[in-house]
């Protein structure tokens, strides 16, 4: 069960620092935005929701490995 907690969290961290949810001012987000370009986005964006998915079939997985132990 730990295994796939620790794998979860991790995942969303990931996916977090991807899509640059922990940048903190406005301006950092515009800064950070237009000085990639679109491909960068595009790929980094997909990256990250798939991180994210992964991170919650993970917690999703750990949950029920709890639930029903």
């Amino acid at each position: 069960m730990n295994l796939f907690l620790y794998a979860g969290l991790a995942c969303l961290a990931i996916a977090g620092l991807l899509s640059g949810v922990f940048i903190t001012t406005d301006y950092q987000q515009r800064d950070y935005f237009f000085t990639e370009p679109k491909d960068d986005r595009v790929s980094r964006e997909k990256v990250s929701i798939w991180f994210l998915l992964a991170g919650f079939v993970f917690l999703a997985v750990a949950g029920m490995v709890y639930l029903f132990r």
